[in-house]
């Protein structure tokens, strides 16, 4: 058990699984009230986990922390909880753990995140100039895939990045990237060039025309002429 959830189990009075399950049913009040106490304990845990990063000036240093912290406090499993149980409300325990797994390169746990970011459009910290979860995403792993494709990875890790890519922009798709079309272009200008890689003419194609829609200085115009060329 987390050093959060022993907190929360004292406070509550210690309760044992076993005893709540045959307890009488809680009404939504209830249950809605114990939601805001466990959001109270996260939210206090992740105030002084960034209290404590402020110590570090390493960047290593403070990667290992971010993800000690995940797991001891738990953060991934009372997000969980936190999405199944419906409840919507300025969560900044969400916003700091997604930004943690930006950081830390979990793609895949930060994408999970996205949709319900975007969905109950939560606000990102004031220390963050952008105030949209998709570019934020987005200028990290930009690099991170332009990486991938300058350091000539192998075909299984451009398409473990190509499936990254999709997912995000599966849960983007309805997006309007208006105000934001510079990262909404980059981003799949940076797809259609791995797809093309992967030689997934198709892919690309229809990637690096979005990229254009969004943005016509997103700089594949000449690759898919070409692509479009070959396939004739």
């Amino acid at each position: 058990m987390s050093l959060v959830k022993r907190a929360l189990a004292k406070a509550k009075g210690g309760v044992p699984t076993s005893i709540k399950s045959s307890a009488p049913a809680t009404s939504k009040a209830q249950n809605r009230k114990s939601e805001h106490t466990e959001y109270a304990f996260f939210k206090a845990a992740i105030d002084s986990d960034l209290a404590q990063l402020k110590i570090f000036g390493d960047i290593s240093d403070k990667a290992d922390y971010k993800a000690k912290a995940i797991e001891k406090n738990d953060y991934i499993g009372y997000l969980n909880q936190y999405r199944l149980s419906g409840d919507n409300h300025p969560n900044l325990v969400l916003a700091w753990v997604f930004i943690w797994l930006v950081d830390l390169k979990r793609w895949s746990q930060a994408i999970d995140l996205l949709p319900l970011l975007i969905e109950q459009k939560q606000p990102l910290p004031k220390q963050f100039n952008t105030k949209h979860w998709p570019t934020f995403l987005i200028d990290q792993l930009y690099d991170d895939a332009n990486w991938y494709l300058q350091n000539s990875c192998t075909v299984d890790e451009l398409a473990s990045m190509a499936f990254t890519l999709q997912r995000v922009i599966y849960a983007t798709r309805n997006q309007d990237w208006t105000g934001s079309e510079i990262a909404g272009g980059k981003f799949y200008a940076i797809a259609t060039k791995i797809e093309a890689t992967l030689h997934n003419n198709g892919n690309a194609i229809r990637f690096g025309k979005i990229a254009q829609q969004i943005n016509e200085k997103a700089g594949v115009k000449t690759l898919v002429e070409k692509l479009e060329k070959n396939l004739k």
